[in-house]
């Protein structure tokens, strides 16, 4: 019996010659821990002395939504978010005044601690790469998450973070959002302050992502500084516009597709609704300036607006039938107040997105 030609015998055992090996599995920043799947506990967390949002978990499952999508798109698909929600909010026996006895690092520890005790959450890695990310419904210092004001000396006093043109953006110095990465026995955990995801300011997904995901695998902050999710892009995109640089994702064991992906055409990343004005006064006509992706036809548009974070949600009338809106009509607004919106985008090829943001109406 003549031996098979070796070409053959790679065949015969489903190899190729020339073949590339299987990617190897991703993996923490320091190389120790398989983040191919990761097990992202997600919890609403309220102090006793304050009344949970009416609409929580349309807030979390919006911002869950964004932080997977954006996952699967820059690591291309070869790592895995498996997000479980807490299903109710955990009220804590402890008031806003426990968790705030120290600084922003006692309050980041004295909540955690609280929310794995409560949930008695331990972080098994038998099944993927532990994560508990809290969304807590305070911040570090008493603050007006929605008007964006903390009160200095018996007066209100702004505390945000705005753009150039006035657009907000999550930041103030009463947040007090914290991350950290526990090589061993091999978890992270993520704090987000009520500032930080509560009002969906432009950048909100990106600050849930940064301190959920990134520092929770060892990502650091990028040096130089740039505007990826672990730099500043918190202050300057929503996160479909933002990005992982290259660099951090080769430390995680990510390698470039052979081709470079076309998102031209992708609904989550080309999507945005900007507010025009930025700043509208009292009686003054704004809209949201769409941007679509390239040939897209709009199969259906749903804004909604909010006037209080604990008031209804309103939807607006149906914009004139178009196949590419340019911009949604939100009325005039007869006093100053702050503005939340929501709109939900599907196409006729069947993408679906959903953005959030956030603006001011002022005198």
């Amino acid at each position: 019996m003549h031996p098979l030609p070796l070409i053959a015998l790679l065949a015969a055992v489903g190899l190729s010659a020339g073949a590339a090996p299987p990617p190897a599995p991703l993996t923490t920043y320091d190389g120790k821990h398989d983040i191919s799947t990761i097990n992202l506990t997600v919890v609403y967390y309220v102090p006793r002395d304050r009344t949970p949002l009416p609409d929580w978990r349309a807030r979390v499952d919006y911002f869950v939504k964004r932080i997977d999508a954006f996952h699967t798109r820059e690591l291309d698909g070869r790592a895995r978010l498996k997000i479980t929600v807490h299903p109710d909010p955990l009220v804590t026996e402890k008031d806003a005044a426990d968790l705030r006895r120290g600084d922003g690092d006692f309050t980041f520890f004295s909540t955690m601690d609280d929310v794995k005790t409560r949930l008695k959450w331990k972080p098994d890695r038998a099944t993927g790469y532990p994560i508990l990310l809290v969304l807590s419904d305070i911040n570090w210092r008493e603050l007006d998450d929605f008007r964006r004001e903390r009160v200095v000396d018996g007066k209100p006093r702004f505390e945000g973070s705005l753009g150039p043109d006035g657009r907000h953006f999550p930041g103030a110095e009463s947040g007090g959002a914290r991350a950290t990465y526990l090589r061993d026995p091999g978890y992270g955990m993520g704090l987000v302050s009520g500032d930080g995801w509560r009002v969906p300011y432009s950048g909100s997904d990106c600050v849930v992502y940064h301190e959920g995901i990134g520092h929770s695998i060892g990502l650091p902050h990028p040096t130089p500084i740039d505007d990826s999710v672990m730099g500043t892009g918190q202050y300057k995109f929503w996160i479909n516009q933002s990005y992982m640089t290259g660099k951090q994702k080769r430390k995680l064991g990510w390698s470039p597709p052979p081709t470079t992906p076309d998102r031209s055409t992708d609904l989550f990343t080309v999507f945005t609704a900007i507010p025009a004005p930025p700043v509208p006064k009292p009686g003054e006509a704004v809209g949201l300036d769409l941007a679509w992706p390239t040939g897209a036809k709009v199969k259906t548009l749903v804004v909604r607006v909010q006037t209080e974070l604990f008031g209804p949600w309103v939807t607006l009338p149906a914009a004139p039938a178009e196949s590419r809106p340019r911009r949604a009509l939100l009325g005039t607004f007869d006093r100053p107040t702050p503005v939340s919106y929501r709109v939900d985008a599907m196409l006729e090829d069947g993408q679906t997105a959903e953005l959030w943001g956030y603006f001011q109406v002022k005198k």
